[in-house]
């Protein structure tokens, strides 16, 4: 394996273990603990996101759903990114269900921990989760497939 890879599979290490790190501390927050740093996150993206989805349509528990999206959603762009580092020969099928599942392997850990912090875990919030790490994972794909394409473009027209 090349020195730059090692690096760059080293350095997306220990950025999904600071993102799964992040989601975690979370997870063991207390409820009023948890709520408090909601409703600060509501009051700074409510008139953000009221130009999006509307006036009045922007409440706490949205917020929080939208927070287990887009953690998971970054989580999934991560793992498909690392998926592709460090599985090289593997097919691109097998890359994006390996991150997928260790994605929602996250997500029932996550729910887990809430369990022992005295929060409601839900079975929807691990959908959701699997579901936001789902689509980053589709969209690192895309990514990565459209630069493969670029680059062996560039490599057959250079022959």
């Amino acid at each position: 394996m090349e020195t730059r890879n090692k690096k760059a599979i080293t350095i997306l290490g220990i950025i999904i273990a600071a993102t799964l790190a992040f989601i975690w501390i979370h997870s063991c927050m207390g409820q009023e603990e948890s709520a408090e740093e909601s409703g600060f996150v509501y009051e700074v993206l409510e008139p953000v996101l009221e130009v999006v989805v509307g006036k009045g349509n922007v409440t706490e528990p949205f917020i929080r759903k939208l927070a287990h999206f887009t953690e998971f959603f970054g989580l999934g762009l991560e793992l498909m990114l690392f998926m592709k580092l460090v599985l090289i020969s593997a097919h691109y099928v097998i890359r994006f269900i390996n991150a997928w599942v260790f994605g929602t392997m996250c997500a029932l850990i996550d729910e887990t921990i809430q369990i022992f912090s005295g929060r409601g875990p839900m079975i929807q919030d691990v959908w959701l989760d699997s579901a936001g790490c789902l689509c980053g994972v589709l969209v690192m794909s895309l990514i990565v497939m459209i630069i493969d394409k670029k680059r062996s473009g560039k490599n057959g027209s250079e022959k």
